[in-house]
C-alpha cells in the first residue's frame, strides 16, 4: 500500500470514528429506507470505514461498491448531532479504494474523455445525439426518452453554450443607461447545456429582464463532480483549474447556475483543492465560491423584472427541492417566493430525493427508480398540475418516473414556469 493510499485511509477513518452510532441517519437516508439493510444506511458505511486499511488489502472492489449505493444526498451529514462530514468521509474512501482495487483505469478514462475537454464533450455529445436520434424513439414533446424503464437524457443541438448571444440594449439597465444590477456570469452545468439548453435560455433572459448583464463563457464544461464520485480527485482539480483560466478573464459580481448540484460544487467542493492551487487561483475559488448562487436566488435578490410580472391563470404547483439544494445549500424558500410572485397556487409535497443521485442512478438503475417511486407518489399525493424544481437530473427522472406511470402531472424548471405561465393544466 503506498503512502498516499495510507494518509488516504487515515483522514477518511479519522472522520467516520466520531460516529457515535446514534442511528439518526437511517430516518433520512433514501437508500436505507428503501432496503432497510444496516449497509446502506450512513452509520453502516462509517462503520465499513472504520476499518479501511483492512478493505484496501482484503476486499476493496467489494467494499467500493458497498459505498457506491450512496446517493451522496448529504441528508446525513445535516442530520448528525456530531457533525461528521459523512459525503467527505465517503468521497474521500472512495478515492482510495479505487486506487486499491485498480478499477480506475477504464472508468476514469472515458469519465476523462466524456467530461474533462469541453470541447470533447460537445463533439462526443453531438455523436451520441445522432444516435440517439436513430435508436431511441419518444413523443416529440418529451425532454426525455425510455429505455424500458431507464430515462436517456435527450441531447439537443444546438447546446446552450455554444448558441447563447446576449441581447444587449433589452435589459431595463442599458435602456436607461444605468449600470446593470448585477453582472452575471451564467455557469450551465452539463445537462442544461447539453440536454436543457431552453433552461439557460430563460434563466438568462429573466436575469437580463431583472437588470443583470448575463456573460456566457463558451469553453465552460462539468463541475467536475462526477470524477469526485468516481474517486478521480485528479480529474477534478484540472476542472476547477479550467474553471478557474476560465473565469480570470471575467468581470463578475455573481456566479450563477440553474442547477443545485453544480452550485454546491463550486461552493462547497471546488474549496477543498485549495492546497493544490497557486495562491492567486486560490484567491479566485474563494471568490467564485462566495459569488455563486442558484439562479431563483438572486432573482429573487434583484426583485421582479419584466418576465415575473405576468400572472399565471390559476396552476396549481408543487415543489421538488433537490438534495443538494435542501441539505447543503438551505435555499428553499425563493424558489416558492417565486412562484406566488408570479401567481401560482403553491401546495407543498412531502420532501425526499428522486433517486438520481448522479451516477448512483446509472450503477444501481433498478434501487435508484425503487426510491423514485416514493418520490412520484409524494408528488401525486398532492393532486398538483405541475411540479417544479431546480435541479436538471432531478427534471429527468421525475419525467421519466411520471411518464412511466401514465401520469398527467408534468415536471419544469423553476425557470421555465417563470419564464412562461401557464394558464391551464393543458398547455405547453
Amino acid at each position: 500500500m503506498s503512502i498516499d493510499l495510507v494518509s488516504l485511509a487515515d483522514a477518511a477513518e479519522k472522520m467516520a470514528s466520531l460516529c457515535n452510532r446514534c442511528g439518526l441517519c437511517q430516518a433520512v437516508c433514501p437508500v436505507y429506507k428503501r432496503t432497510g439493510l444496516e449497509g446502506d444506511s450512513a452509520r453502516g458505511k462509517l462503520a465499513l470505514i472504520t476499518a479501511l486499511h483492512e478493505n484496501l488489502t482484503d476486499a476493496p472492489a467489494e467494499t467500493l461498491a458497498r459505498l457506491n449505493r450512496c446517493t451522496l444526498c448529504g441528508g446525513c451529514k445535516a442530520t448528525c448531532p456530531r457533525g461528521v462530514a459523512t459525503v467527505d468521509a465517503f468521497l474521500l474512501a472512495r478515492k482510495a479504494l479505487a486506487e486499491a482495487a485498480r478499477l480506475s483505469g477504464a472508468r476514469r478514462a472515458l469519465l476523462r474523455q466524456a467530461f474533462a475537454d469541453p470541447k470533447r464533450t460537445a463533439t462526443l455529445a453531438a455523436r451520441f445525439a445522432a444516435v440517439q436520434r436513430r435508436m431511441v424513439t419518444s413523443p416529440e414533446d418529451a425532454r426525455v426518452a425510455l429505455a424500458g424503464r431507464y430515462p436517456v437524457p435527450k441531447i439537443t443541438r444546438p447546446f446552450f453554450s455554444e448558441a447563447y448571444t446576449p441581447k444587449e440594449g433589452d435589459a431595463p439597465a442599458a435602456k436607461e443607461a444605468d449600470a446593470p444590477k448585477a453582472e452575471v456570469l451564467l455557469f450551465a452545468g452539463c445537462l442544461v447545456d447539453k440536454v436543457y439548453p431552453f433552461v439557460g435560455e430563460g434563466l438568462a433572459g429573466l436575469l437580463t429582464d431583472a437588470g443583470a448583464r448575463v456573460h456566457v463563457p463558451k469553453e465552460q464544461g462539468c463541475c467536475g463532480i462526477p470524477f469526485l464520485t468516481e474517486g478521480d480527485e485528479e480529474a477534478f482539480l484540472q476542472a476547477v483549474k479550467r474553471h478557474l483560466d476560465l473565469f480570470s478573464t471575467q468581470d463578475f459580481t455573481h456566479v450563477v447556475t440553474p442547477c443545485a448540484t453544480c452550485t454546491h460544487a463550486i461552493k462547497h467542493l471546488w474549496p477543498k483543492v485549495k492546497e493544490q492551487l497557486s495562491d492567486a487561483e486560490a484567491a479566485l475559488v474563494d471568490r467564485i465560491a462566495g459569488a455563486v448562487c442558484d439562479g431563483s436566488d438572486l432573482l429573487a435578490q434583484l426583485g421582479d423584472g419584466p418576465g415575473l410580472e405576468k400572472e399565471a391563470g390559476g396552476l396549481t404547483v408543487t415543489v421538488h427541492d433537490p438534495c443538494h439544494g435542501r441539505h447543503s445549500l438551505k435555499n428553499t424558500e425563493n424558489t416558492r417566493s417565486l412562484l406566488k410572485k408570479a401567481g401560482h397556487t403553491l401546495v407543498e409535497m412531502e420532501q425526499g430525493c428522486c433517486g438520481l443521485g448522479g451516477s448512483f442512478g446509472m450503477k444501481n438503475r433498478d434501487l435508484s427508480l425503487a426510491i423514485g417511486e416514493g418520490c412520484l407518489a409524494r408528488i401525486e399525493a398532492t393532486g398538483a398540475d405541475v411540479v417544479v424544481t431546480s435541479c436538471p437530473g432531478c427534471m429527468a427522472q421525475i419525467e421519466a418516473l411520471l411518464r412511466g406511470a401514465g401520469s398527467r402531472i408534468r415536471v419544469l424548471h423553476v425557470v421555465e414556469i417563470l419564464e412562461n405561465p401557464l394558464d391551464s393544466p393543458g398547455d405547453s
